[in-house]
């Protein structure tokens, strides 16, 4: 009896000491430095803060626009410019499960964008950022979002900021240090991470590595060579007599589906030419047509970045007077389950040059001709009615708008359209100006 009351005594002694060592671990502060929970990625750390530039004042795009205001009109219609003010974004970052600091180290990226820093974890754990009040706010330039700062200024030995540029011979008022590379490698730091914060939580951007399986089709080139189109022109404004160099728009043009509709206008002036392409049409026989698509300009898979992007491939069979019998449509992406662990379940995405073949039998009636449409989906209907959920939780300037998401973001785009006349073999291209015509006026949808 008297052993049993000492093994109970232990016993307790033992759960009290472990439930006191637990309380001490949950409740006194245990700060990991933030590079130690994630060595390595870049995207875990804002850049650093940006003193004032020399000549220019704040790093600000708005002060940059004062000399480079051309370069700086194609940047205020880029997605670079709407990552903080993107509604789909701002819904998810309010959901209570949302690491809002480590999302806004890439859609507002240098630490004067920042109210509050994170100087370490508390346990390492990324849910408990340890804050503290940022001196340098500058709520301006936290509304540029991927602002000219994040890939064009640094902070040199003594502590000063210089533009990093990417050509020589000039004499601009601020420091400049020419190194093209480092700047053509900065879109990897976003737009080139897969990592799984936990089971049902991963970010997964591997469009940088496509590019790089690509290199038999695509020697010498990356993401500027695409998406920040070669133009000649001076880089600064008329007034200040400069030559013209070879530059780069800076529209940052994508996949074709921009973040509100007035931004359709400047998608072609901007660079935009769809990846997605019209290899062939054929008629098989009497009773099929065979269309063909292929992968011809972009140098990664298509679509990349985001996992739930997709392309919908729809024919459309229309009769004599043009009456729509009947349609078929296949799907072209990644397919993700997020619950209980995210994982992805399949991918049949174009391969850069990659042609795809669509067989389909005729259908029974007085078929004509038939249509070939191709969206490129940023939103299907089910994600859009989720993020109007959040609405309430996000800032109040948005809340509208997500409740409408729809009428005010673009869940999609028309790419290409194509029509087959299935008796004199004709084919029937609707052209890009016409077809971004048609999305700008897609709202609702």
């Amino acid at each position: 009896m008297k052993h049993i009351k000492t093994l109970s005594i232990i016993s307790t002694a033992v759960l009290l000491i472990a439930s006191v060592s637990f309380l001490v671990w949950k409740f006194v502060p245990n700060p990991v430095p933030v590079e130690e929970v994630f060595p390595g990625r870049i995207w875990a750390k804002p850049v650093t803060q940006l003193p004032d530039l020399q000549g220019v004042g704040a790093p600000r795009a708005e002060n940059c626009g004062k000399c480079h205001a051309e370069i700086y009109q194609e940047w205020k219609t880029s997605t670079h410019s709407h990552a903080l003010s993107d509604l789909q974004f701002q819904a998810e970052l309010s959901k209570p499960s949302s690491p809002q600091w480590i999302c806004l180290n890439c859609h507002i990226p240098v630490q004067n964008q920042r109210e509050k820093i994170v100087v370490a974890l508390n346990h390492g754990k990324y849910e408990e950022p340890v804050e503290v009040p940022n001196p340098g706010f500058d709520p301006k330039m936290k509304e540029e979002a991927v602002t000219c700062a994040t890939c064009h200024v640094r902070v040199d030995e003594q502590g000063k900021s210089y533009v990093i540029g990417a050509n020589g011979n000039t004499s601009p008022p601020h420091p400049v240090k020419i190194n093209a590379s480092l700047l053509r490698n900065r879109c990897y730091d976003c737009h080139n991470e897969t990592y799984e914060l936990n089971s049902s939580l991963v970010c997964s951007f591997q469009t940088g590595t496509e590019l790089k399986e690509a290199a038999s089709h695509f020697a010498d080139k990356d993401c500027v060579s695409c998406h920040l189109p070669t133009v000649k022109r001076s880089f600064v404004i008329a007034e200040l007599g400069k030559s013209k160099k070879d530059s780069h728009k800076h529209s940052f043009i994508g996949g074709g589906v921009p973040k509100k509709f007035e931004l359709y206008q400047h998608q072609i002036p901007g660079g935009y030419s769809p990846g997605i392409v019209l290899e062939s049409w054929e008629k098989k026989d009497s009773d099929s047509i065979l269309v063909k698509v292929k992968n011809q300009n972009a140098g990664h898979y298509l679509p990349s970045g985001d996992p739930e992007r997709h392309l919908k491939l729809e024919l459309i069979w229309l009769d004599d007077s043009r009456k729509a019998i009947s349609k078929d449509e296949i799907r072209i992406g990644q397919e993700w389950e997020w619950s209980p662990k995210a994982r992805k379940t399949s991918d049949n995405r174009l391969r850069p040059k990659e042609i795809r073949e669509w067989r389909k039998e005729i259908p029974e009636g007085k078929v004509k001709s038939a249509i070939l449409r191709v969206y490129h989906i940023r939103l299907k209907n089910v994600v859009s009615d989720y993020v109007e959920k959040y609405a309430t939780g996000a800032p109040e300037q948005y809340q509208v708008k997500i409740k409408e998401l729809k009428k005010h973001y673009p869940h999609s785009s028309l790419v290409l359209e194509s029509e087959f006349d299935l008796n004199t073999k004709k084919v029937k291209n609707t052209s890009l100006k016409d077809l971004f015509e048609i999305n700008e006026k897609r709202r609702g949808e």
